[in-house]
């Protein structure tokens, strides 16, 4: 499918972002579905489409730089364009970077997706897909204990969630001047292959692997309910909204799992029952609300792969290890 004619059928896509950890698995996901992305961002230490060589195009460079994002349009002279970007600090998860390099974390994450959003309107892209936060949301506690829909307000207290909600507002700003078609997805916390920063994530994800080398392990992380899923979910839902044929709304909040950490390890320990896996319980640091990802379900026919079992499955096999 494509939101296209199917007469003329056009696919070319530009990635910006597109050698990260969720850019990657996009990437990979357009090429299975018939597409020719352009990989367009900074240089990464690990390349995680070695596998695809031959089978997309890249061009180097930064989301801030005008020039480099014109030589990109001009190189991919995409249909559609997709932007996982996000301002990393080494291996320092997103929400540490933007606390670490506060200006960088604007300059990457708000006005590098305004740069990004211009070049496209300029291109005459007919969409735009990108990959929002649900740390817009602010703590749970502002929500009374309710899931938040795309109509709950937003109300971040971290550096991060709010060049997301900035650059929210920049996409509903160039969709009402120019016309463009923009489409945010905000993400929860998300597993799979190729992660490999720290954080929240990366502490479940040493946790399977202890489990899939047979080894002793224990965390310290809370036992409240969150939100997770599969990074290969999400490349799911970013083609569900590229091939979307008509309107979409500016924003949507993505569901897959809900679950307590408790439930995680009574899942591993099922599968694996020699894993020797504890946890410390401890207070969170922020607790964010749990979300409703109805409406974007609603309006593609979007529904995750990976429930609880299928996740955790997922991340035991030694091909899904970050």
């Amino acid at each position: 499918m494509t939101i296209f004619d199917s007469d003329h059928a056009p696919r070319a896509a530009l990635v910006a972002g597109g050698r990260g950890f969720v850019g990657a698995q996009v990437a990979r996901a357009l090429i299975g579905a018939g597409w020719r992305p352009t990989v367009f961002g900074p240089a990464m230490a690990q390349d995680r489409l070695a596998d695809l060589a031959g089978r997309y195009d890249e061009v180097a460079g930064s989301i801030e730089d005008r020039d480099a994002l014109a030589r990109a349009f001009e190189r991919a002279r995409p249909e559609a364009v997709v932007s996982c970007v996000a301002h990393g600090v080494g291996a320092l998860g997103l929400m540490r970077s933007g606390e670490a390099q506060r200006d960088a974390a604007f300059a990457v994450n708000a006005l590098g997706h305004d740069r990004l959003l211009e070049a496209a309107g300029a291109a005459g892209v007919r969409r735009v897909v990108w990959t929002s936060s649900t740390v817009v949301y602010g703590p749970a506690s502002l929500y009374g204990g309710r899931r938040v829909d795309e109509d709950a307000a937003t109300a971040p207290t971290t550096v991060y969630g709010l060049t997301k909600q900035l650059a929210e507002a920049i996409s509903a700003y160039h969709a009402r001047r120019c016309g463009l078609d923009v489409v945010g997805l905000r993400l929860p916390l998300i597993l799979g292959p190729g992660l490999w920063y720290q954080g929240a994530a990366s502490a479940l994800a040493d946790l399977f692997a202890a489990a899939r080398a047979n080894a002793p392990a224990r965390v310290a992380f809370h036992d409240q309910p969150f939100d997770l899923m599969h990074v290969a979910d999400v490349a799911d839902a970013v083609l569900r909204a590229l091939d979307h044929r008509g309107p979409l709304d500016p924003v949507y909040n993505l569901k897959a799992v809900e679950a307590r950490l408790s439930e995680i390890v009574a899942e591993i320990a099922r599968r694996r029952p020699q894993a020797r896996l504890a946890i410390d319980v401890a207070a969170p640091a922020l607790l964010f609300p749990l979300i409703d990802g109805a409406r974007f379900s609603a309006a593609t026919g979007f529904h995750a792969r990976h429930d609880l079992p299928r996740l955790v499955a997922a991340l035991l096999e030694p091909g899904d290890a970050p």
